[in-house]
């Protein structure tokens, strides 16, 4: 019970550290930026969709066509340098729509008329206003191109300029609101099926994970350019589309969202994102191939001019036909890329507008666990492992922390890959926290017990006894117990005269050899020393550890140690040493066990009348002439056969009640064995 205590303390310890440690720095830093938790969860998000996206998994109704450093230098002879006249962009879109895709979603700013007078086109001279014209056109006949609205600014004041309503209606818990919005020139915004927004905001710490579906300026509300494509090629009308307690329903589906304030350069802005579930990296491993069918702009261009000239295309438009088709720059130096979570390179605007169409398209989308989950799964680390700390040894405590944590990642893995965002790096903090408080409780409060149990213990009593000492210090109750046993002391008889005889060495070498054995015996017979008092022995049947047969080990041990001395009487005398004989007497009784003596030292004894007799009957052999003595108490107590003696009734010094005493002869059987030979 004591371990399971402190395994629950030491678990909900680890997890309040924890939790609190976040609290106090997400305090501390008023909401803004990422702890240092957050900033390692991020790098373990990173990991996971590195390894769990599937880019073959990716829609192949999708498309980008890429403004790349090989279009800018192509072009660069008939259209000059970016940003290129709009006629340009009216060709491709010419193109697109013969092809009949789907959406042709146009991520380039077109925010201000072409005033140019006039310029040269291939073998052409034309206007600013005629070039837009010819845009304005192609928009109008393709009648499904969504243009940019740049939402990037950051303004406190100021209004958009005039847009068509999207139609959507959403309240402000689903919305990031933003000051001005510019729209696209107001000849192609008319014209166009939808408007998009380019909002993105990075994490502290660099990438970028989540998009911003909605922006709010004035009364209207924009979405982002991958969301309204994604609306358009699924049909989903905008009234379809609603804020709902942390999602925003989408038609059928359910868009998870959350609020995260961030600092700007005009102070803080509070923005409402989604984690982007991507389906792959900007390249494929060990490729330049996307995720999703990428082509030049300057391929489709010149076959848009093939076809213009009556020439079979080197790419037919049919490849795009019933595809949302995303078209935006990629080239490097048009700094339209982001950092995300893959490494191997940035990725442009329009793959990641492709990759939250494909979200929503495919109903896809990544859910980070609530707070209340996260902090049950604190809780619960903390707690499996703290018990686990204490109940089981270090290295058993260590090796099972990190089974389960690898089974907690796996778990992580597994759901991360099916959409939901596991917090896994205050779970795991918690735990070894807990392993930690763990080891430290059993080393500091365990372990000193077992130090006081192998100081106490170590050299009294045998290694089975010892081992169980050690492995649960309570069964020794150390603070002293009344409790029924026997004790057994044993004394060399005549020993003064021996000593006198010998050489100091000789005699100890001597005794050294007796307790040995004696003490050998007494262990075996499961008992336990108590001390040497010069050549006596004091032992103890019963302590610590309960034994409902210490009187029978005692007489056991008794006959034993006898028995023992005859042979070492046998060896010594072959060497012309001296011979030892000895007394023993035995008691049993109530008596009082513990750890007794001076806070500097102390030491495991008994104490009580029931002691003081075995002492007194060890005294009696010399005059009665026997070499063991017990008690009636103890004699009542045996349940073996052995052979005695009734020696009558004696009143010992100390006492003046009678006590009847037995010689112990031997066991029955051996005592019957001798008597028939």
């Amino acid at each position: 019970m004591r371990k399971l205590t402190a395994g629950v303390l030491v678990g909900f310890v680890a997890a309040a550290l924890v939790l609190t440690a976040d609290r106090l720095w997400t305090l501390f830093a008023g909401g803004l930026g990422l702890t240092p938790l957050d900033t390692v969860e991020l790098k373990t998000y990173d990991w996971r969709l590195s390894r769990t996206a599937r880019p073959e998994k990716a829609r192949k109704d999708i498309a980008l066509v890429e403004i790349d450093e090989r279009s800018l230098r192509n072009l660069q002879p008939n259209a000059g340098r970016w940003p290129w006249p709009r006629v340009v962009h009216a060709e491709l879109i010419d193109y697109l729509t013969r092809g009949h895709a789907k959406v042709i979603a146009y991520d380039v700013d077109f925010a201000e008329p072409d005033t140019r007078t006039g310029f040269k086109y291939g073998e052409s001279v034309i206007s600013g206003t005629e070039s837009d014209r010819d845009l304005a056109a192609s928009i109008a006949h393709a009648g499904n191109v969504i243009l940019l609205a740049d939402a990037t600014y950051e303004a406190q004041e100021g209004v958009s300029a005039p847009m068509a309503d999207s139609g959507l209606h959403l309240d402000s818990s689903g919305v990031t609101e933003r000051r001005v919005v510019f729209p696209p020139f107001r000849a192609i915004s008319d014209v166009a099926a939808g408007l998009g927004h380019n909002l993105f905001v990075l994490d502290a710490d660099g990438p970028l994970r989540h998009g911003v579906p909605f922006v709010r300026s004035g009364r209207l509300v924009l979405p982002s350019l991958g969301v309204v494509a994604a609306l358009r090629a699924g049909g989903i009308a905008a009234a379809d589309v609603r804020a709902n307690d942390g999602f925003v329903d989408i038609g059928t589906r359910k868009m998870p969202q959350e609020w995260r304030r961030v600092s700007s350069s005009s102070g803080t802005t509070d923005y409402q994102w989604a984690l982007i579930n991507f389906r792959g990296p900007a390249f494929l491993p060990g490729s330049t191939s996307r995720p999703y069918a990428s082509y030049s702009f300057w391929d489709l261009l010149y076959s848009e001019e093939q076809i213009r000239a009556r020439v079979t295309p080197d790419i037919d438009p049919s490849v795009f036909r019933d595809k949302t088709v995303f078209v935006g720059v990629t080239a490097a130096g048009l700094f339209d890329v982001f950092e995300t979570p893959f490494s191997g390179g940035k990725m442009p605007g329009i793959q990641v507008q492709a990759a939250v169409a494909d979200d929503i398209l495919s109903n896809r989308f990544m859910r980070p666990a609530s707070r209340t989950t996260t902090a049950a799964g604190v809780i619960a680390g903390g707690l499996a492992v703290g018990l686990l700390a204490t109940i089981v040894p270090p290295w058993w405590a260590g090796a099972a922390t990190l089974a389960a944590m690898s089974l907690f990642i796996a778990l992580a893995m597994r759901v991360f890959a099916a959409g939901y965002w596991l917090n896994v790096t205050q779970p795991a903090l918690a735990g070894a926290l807990a392993l930690f408080g763990g080891v430290a409780y059993q080393y500091l409060v365990e372990g000193r017990e077992k130090r006081k149990m192998k100081k106490l213990f170590g050299q009294y009593v045998s290694k089975d006894v010892y081992d169980q000492l050690v492995e649960n210090p309570a069964l020794a109750r150390l603070g002293g117990q009344r409790r029924e046993m026997t004790v057994l002391f044993s004394d060399i008889r005549g020993f003064t005269t021996v000593s006198e005889r010998g050489q100091p060495e000789e005699i100890v070498a001597l005794l050294n050899e007796y307790f040995t054995r004696m003490v050998d015996i007494v262990f075996r017979h499961k008992g336990t020393l108590d001390k040497f008092v010069g050549d006596m022995v004091m032992a103890l049947f019963g302590a610590p550890l309960d034994d409902p047969d210490h009187a029978d080990h005692a007489v056991e041990a008794a006959l034993e140690m006898v028995e023992a001395l005859q042979q070492l009487n046998a060896g010594w005398k072959a060497h012309g040493r001296p011979e030892l004989d000895i007394g023993i007497g035995i008691n049993t009784g109530p008596m009082i066990a513990g750890n007794i003596g001076s806070e500097a030292i102390m030491s495991y004894t008994v104490i009580g009348d029931a002691v003081n007799l075995g002492s007194r009957l060890e005294s009696l052999n010399k005059q009665y002439g026997t070499r063991i003595i017990i008690s009636d108490a103890t004699r009542a107590r045996v349940t073996r056969p052995y052979r005695f003696r009734p020696l009558g009734d004696v009143v010992v010094k100390g006492k003046s009640r009678p006590v009847a005493i037995f010689e112990v002869v031997g066991r029955a059987e051996r005592a019957a064995e001798v008597q028939r030979a």
